[in-house]
């Protein structure tokens, strides 16, 4: 009878421990169940004057759960249909003025307007999306101007 006990107790403290290790363990970096997760963060990586219409590149990627953001189209794609929440924020020149639109699929979605000096400004906006639906941002003045790694972008599916 102990022998059974103590093969139970083994086999319980060993299945736990893999689960408690798949959840918590080094594969999500401490986040429960990040596989089904989508979110990231992007960032640029190089100061530079944009045109209008031009695709912001945030190429530097600092986390990309559920691998939706693509950093060499600078896109999101949208895995699944759902509630997202986008939020970006540009560092601007002096000189410049920091017009920047959220894209989806090509169109407008919103904008955001700051006059020229050194700023920091950006959104923070909530979208529904379908699968495969994608999300940019760009441009949205004659020239742009973003200083790097103080520009970001991100995004997240609400649950």
């Amino acid at each position: 009878m102990k022998t059974i006990a103590l093969v139970c107790l083994v086999m319980c403290l060993t299945f736990g421990m893999a689960s408690s290790h798949y959840y918590y363990g080094h594969h999500d970096h401490g986040y429960h169940g990040y596989r089904h997760r989508v979110a990231f963060t992007a960032v640029t990586s190089s100061s530079t004057t944009y045109s209008s219409g031009t695709t912001i590149p945030f190429t530097t990627v600092k986390s990309n759960y559920g691998h939706a953001y693509n950093s060499g189209n600078y896109r999101f794609t949208a895995p699944s249909n759902g509630v997202y929440v986008f939020s970006w924020s540009i560092a601007t020149h002096t000189s410049y003025y920091g017009h920047t639109k959220l894209m989806k699929n090509g169109s407008t979605y919103h904008q955001s307007h700051c006059s020229s000096g050194y700023q920091q400004c950006g959104a923070t906006v909530t979208i529904i999306l379908n699968k495969h639906d994608q999300v940019w941002l760009a441009s949205d003045s004659s020239s742009l101007y973003v200083y790097a790694t103080y520009s970001s972008f991100s995004g997240w599916k609400l649950k």
